[in-house]
């Protein structure tokens, strides 16, 4: 995290005006800035993931020594500060460097992550260094030299106090020092910046002492610039070379000026003039231009050395001026954040609140962790005197502590509390999403606590609901099936042994025929009962025991089919059941459960059609299923019951004379036993073409 920051501080600073380069433990570079890569000579790419004597010259002694410093900063955690150094940069030109260097160790925590570098280019500094020691120099051999140039150097800090009143503005100190410079050389004066793409020279100010040539210059800066490299201003912004020309003829003049500056070169004829580079960091970012009309005061080489250092000064202003704009800007943009996230914060959907120290001291809450507490004015207080009822509770203070402690986020899901929102010391319960997120001081201390928190009581207490109601129809259920389970199985033993003695009642001779009805009668019941008893098992078995069980064994549907068939004809003589077989029939099924379906179809289409209609039953084989159709007309089943057909307790009619005989388990007890073999059953119904049950299985599983 610490090396994000740090990278993410050095691409914020890729246009800054000095060299800037971060290098890790192993000395390769892992940021240069703008300034560093344009001293070097080098592109960016050359430079990162590279060790610095893989980019400088291994064997010079200037890349040998900022090992050293390297290495020192590494091993010893201190910085160096301003060293100066000559040196070449690495680039085509090859062009000797002046530079101050200071190395800073980057550190997270107690770990050094790497060296910061900054390099300040000291080459104008230099220049300006070696030409005062020449004035100097001239100072000793003439005194009117000496006198000249102290009364130049008084000129150049009069003027680097008025340009550092002026800084605070860019357009208030391009009018400073335009009006310094023409007033100190007595001459005209224009100032240009070069456009963002460094493509333009642009006029920024102008002035003459002259008022009415003022007024022509001040109408040039407002004009269009012209392109680098076009013009006298052009040629020095493009070549950064200083221009000087004591004595210009018209002609030469017009010639060498952009087409925007040729009316008032012919109205206001310069006959001599200066031009120089603006530069900021060792980068040119303008011109300064100086002209006079009086061929007799033609500039000399020393006035041109004067405008170069009044042009540094106006650099360096220039410089403090971008920068204090940037900070207002960034201070602005700053301010503007903060108050987009106070209110976003203020507005959050969640309860914030921010907590410093040891005591947990509020130092912020947003209203909906006001809300959510039942109380106001928390920010001031510590926890323990804000939320008493809290502190009570087992391990609140703990975490808030542990958190503090270790600086390990907690993250409590639906976690329990309990306040005084009334103040009448009457708790209510709720529950928290609930997140301590440790704050940080610039040293990297843990000093406090962010608490994010979201009121899910309503959730919970819907899901306890729920899960309660889940539990409770979970258990009715159960004791259903159960007591179903256990009456068929009670029933089961009294039913035999009514049917027993029905058939041997029906066995013994001379019995009279009203006693052979009864006895008949009593058969019938109880043989109906048994079958009903066998349905009440097999749903039973299939709601607790996962499915109806079955045994597979080597079947012909065809067969199995014309007996159950026949059992049903001899129990409704009066119906015609036709039957119709095609292809191979053989598959392996359990033939009991089988015969089951087929006897609770047929049974189902005899008992729901329509009296002397036939029930027709068919059974077809194709190559991997075989097929068995159950069909009879009759009044159709309601659209609306056919989605539910198959479940428990349903049935196809509401006809009180059939429905009464059927407690609907039939159609749910073929579908568990399709669904054991691995088939599907399926129905349809219409007034015109009747009822259709539908088999289909599979011939082996």
């Amino acid at each position: 995290m610490a090396t994000s920051v740090a990278l993410a501080g050095l691409d914020a600073l890729w246009h800054a005006p000095i060299g800037i380069a971060f290098v890790d433990t192993e000395l390769r570079y892992v940021r240069v800035n703008k300034a560093l890569v344009e001293m070097t000579g080098l592109p960016c790419d050359n430079h990162l993931g590279s060790r610095v004597d893989e980019v400088l010259p291994a064997d010079a002694e200037f890349t040998k020594a900022i090992i050293r410093r390297i290495d020192h900063v590494l091993a010893t955690g201190n910085p160096l500060e301003n060293i100066e150094v000559e040196w070449e940069s690495v680039g085509h030109s090859r062009e000797p460097r002046f530079s101050r260097t200071s190395y800073y160790p980057v550190r997270s925590g107690s770990s050094i992550l790497g060296v910061c570098m900054y390099v300040e280019d000291l080459r104008a500094q230099r220049r300006s260094e070696q030409q005062r020691t020449e004035l100097l120099e001239r100072e000793r051999h003439a005194r009117a030299d000496a006198e000249a140039a102290a009364q130049r150097l008084f000129m150049l800090a009069e003027a680097s106090h008025v340009f550092t009143g002026a800084s605070a503005d860019l357009h208030s100190l391009v009018n400073a020092v335009v009006r310094m410079v023409a007033t100190i050389l007595d001459g005209g004066c224009t100032l240009a910046m070069l456009s963002e793409d460094g493509e333009e020279v642009v006029p920024a100010g102008a002035y003459h002492p002259d008022s009415e040539v003022r007024k022509e210059l001040e109408a040039l800066v407002e004009r269009a610039g012209h392109p680098v490299g076009e013009g006298l201003t052009g040629m020095v912004a493009r070549t950064g070379q200083s221009l000087l020309l004591p004595r210009v003829s018209p002609e030469e003049l017009l010639v060498s000026l952009p087409a925007a500056h040729r009316a008032y070169a012919e109205r206001f004829t310069p006959r001599t003039l200066m031009a120089v580079p603006l530069r900021l960091s060792g980068r040119i970012i303008g011109t300064l231009q100086v002209c006079r009309e009086d061929a007799e005061r033609p500039f000399d080489p020393t006035d041109l050395v004067f405008l170069e250092e009044l042009a540094d000064r106006a650099g360096q202003a220039i410089q403090n001026a971008r920068l204090l704009a940037r900070e207002k800007e960034a201070r602005a943009e700053a301010e503007t954040e903060r108050a987009r996230l106070h209110a976003l914060v203020t507005q959050a959907p969640a309860a914030i609140a921010i907590m410093r120290g040891p005591d947990f001291v509020f130092e912020f809450t947003n209203p909906l962790y006001e809300k959510f507490s039942g109380r106001t004015g928390l920010v001031g207080k510590p926890f323990r005197e804000a939320l008493p009822e809290l502190v009570r509770q087992p391990g609140v203070v703990d975490v808030l502590c542990r958190v503090l402690q270790t600086g390990e986020p907690f993250v409590g899901h639906e976690y329990p509390v309990a306040l005084d929102r009334r103040g009448d010391g009457t708790l209510e319960e709720a529950f928290l999403n609930l997140v301590y997120q440790p704050l940080h001081d610039a040293q990297g201390h843990v000093d406090g606590l962010l608490t994010h928190a979201v009121d899910v009581t309503e959730l919970v207490q819907a899901r306890r609901r729920a899960e309660a109601l889940e539990q409770q129809a979970r258990r009715q259920a159960e004791f259903e099936q159960q007591l179903i389970g256990i009456v068929s199985h009670d029933l089961r033993n009294p039913v035999s042994a009514i049917l027993m003695s029905a058939q041997m009642l029906l066995k013994q001779e001379g019995l009279g025929e009203r006693a052979f009805k009864g006895a008949s009668r009593i058969l019938s019941s109880a043989e109906r009962a048994t079958r009903l008893i066998g349905d009440l098992l097999d749903f039973t078995q299939a709601r607790l025991g996962g499915g109806i069980r079955i045994q597979r064994r080597a079947t012909n549907l065809h067969e199995l089919t014309r007996q159950v068939l026949e059992e049903s004809q001899a129990a409704w003589p009066e119906r015609d059941i036709q039957v119709s077989q095609s292809g191979d029939g053989e598959g392996e099924w359990d033939p009991d459960r089988l015969a089951q379906v087929v006897t609770n179809l047929v049974t189902n289409a005899l008992r729901y059609s329509t009296p002397g209609t036939p029930v027709q039953v068919s059974t077809r084989a194709e190559e991997d299923t075989v097929q068995l159709e159950v069909h009879n007309l009759g009044k159709p089943i309601c659209e609306e019951l056919l989605p539910h057909l198959f479940e428990a307790m349903k049935r196809g009619s509401h006809d009180g004379a059939s429905s009464g005989r059927s407690v609907g388990l039939g159609l749910y007890i073929v579908q568990q036993i399709v669904c054991a073999h691995g088939g599907t059953v399926s129905v349809q119904s219409s007034e015109a073409e009747g009822t259709t049950f539908t088999v289909q299985l599979p011939r082996r599983a």
